[in-house]
């Protein structure tokens, strides 16, 4: 894949803070009202992953949305070819202003970890389809999780993830709305709702 590190003008400076431990700012912010989505500001988490997915030719892993000095991003890690990026994204444009291989995964026991864990999923999701007749290619589509998600908690998505636990795919959401955040999980073949937690904060 033809990408180049720190690609964009100003990635040097983001990689700074970021390396500084400043950059980042968790969802769970929003716990003390910082963490406000103004709609129709930012593109979705949704268009964002497509758009990942397409210009790097991956999966995305995990994305997320945070907030520094008044400006939101998505956080990614994106697998390509057995690599793994961590990039960001500005939330308004869409583009990404930087991006960065993680040499632990790639060099190290990481990959092999996460390989044998995907091997060790792999051979459940075969038991699982044995015995429930559940396969990955029956998982329902992100948008539909989000839709899901949606109908349980007006709010805005801020991070999705898919992991593979006890035997079957979940959808983990989090979704946020002024002072209140919602954290649902959903059974990644049947959009069943696994689990439903809502924080409500005062001022």
């Amino acid at each position: 894949m033809n990408k180049k590190i720190g690609m964009i003008t100003g990635a040097a400076i983001l990689a700074g803070v970021v390396g500084a431990g400043v950059y980042h700012t968790e969802a769970s912010s929003s716990k003390e009202g910082e963490l406000q989505i103004v709609a129709g500001e930012n593109i979705t988490i949704e268009e964002a992953t497509k758009k990942l997915e397409e210009a790097y030719q991956g999966t995305v892993k995990e994305i997320e949305l945070d907030k520094e000095r008044n400006k939101f991003y998505y956080e990614a890690e994106i697998i390509v070819d057995k690599q793994e990026y961590d990039v960001v994204m500005d939330a308004e444009s869409g583009e990404v202003v930087y991006e960065e291989i993680d040499d632990d995964y790639k060099n190290n026991e990481n990959r092999d970890n996460d390989d044998r864990n995907l091997e060790a999923a792999g051979q459940q999701e075969t038991n699982a389809e044995n015995s429930s007749g559940e396969n990955k290619s029956n998982l329902i589509a992100q948008e539909k999780a989000v839709e899901i998600a949606k109908q349980e908690f007006d709010g805005e998505v801020v991070q999705i993830e898919l992991d593979f636990d006890d035997g079957r795919y979940v959808y983990e959401l989090e979704l946020v709305n002024g002072h209140q955040e919602a954290d649902i999980d959903i059974h990644g073949e049947t959009g069943d709702i696994l689990s439903l937690e809502i924080d409500y904060e005062d001022d």
